[in-house]
């Protein structure tokens, strides 16, 4: 089992949160985390965490003041791994069992923040991004952590804030154009 996870910023700095037990599974670390809640502003603000794994993004959005967070995933491990990790740090997330293109397709509810973690070069982002164009009300603020060298076509909808590398990774912050 990959390391514990620390929470690093908030009401819950220094809480750790329990990794998936799936070595398919892979970490938003906690230098990037904090790289990214250095770049957005999640107060008050509601968080919805795609590819969600352990919720450790989640986890720290509700940390770090955002009003809610729910999270989806298709691996009912990993739900069952983020629901236990919310509980252990006393807080609430709402989690959803599903496809993330089922998902956005259905959704109804409104989001000001996305975060997605899809796994690497997989064509994920190029297809995430087209759902969310479609979908106002999800997602003011987009927020992707890619591999650094997967490529993918940025609707005309997204206007890209910030891209910051850190490995074979990169953070790319996309703002949904007025």
């Amino acid at each position: 089992m990959k390391s514990i996870l620390r929470i690093t910023g908030g009401f819950l700095k220094g809480r750790l949160v329990k990794p998936v037990p799936d070595p398919r599974t892979r970490y938003t670390g906690s230098m990037v985390r904090q790289a990214i809640f250095n770049m957005i502003d999640v107060k008050d603000k509601t968080f919805l965490e795609l590819f969600c794994g352990s919720a450790v993004v989640s986890i720290e959005a509700i940390s770090r003041g955002a009003k809610s967070a729910t999270v989806v995933d298709i691996s009912p491990l990993a739900l069952k791994t983020a629901l236990q990790n919310a509980e252990n740090c006393g807080i609430k997330l709402e989690a959803v069992r599903a496809d993330f293109k089922v998902f956005l397709k259905n959704c109804s509810k409104d989001f000001d923040i996305v975060f997605a973690d899809p796994p690497y070069n997989a064509g994920y982002v190029d297809e995430l991004l087209k759902i969310l164009a479609e979908k106002p009300n999800v997602g003011s603020l987009i927020v992707i952590e890619k591999a650094f060298r997967e490529t993918y076509d940025k609707p005309t909808e997204f206007e890209i804030l910030k891209s910051k590398r850190y490995g074979d990774s990169e953070v790319v912050i996309l703002e949904r154009r007025k």
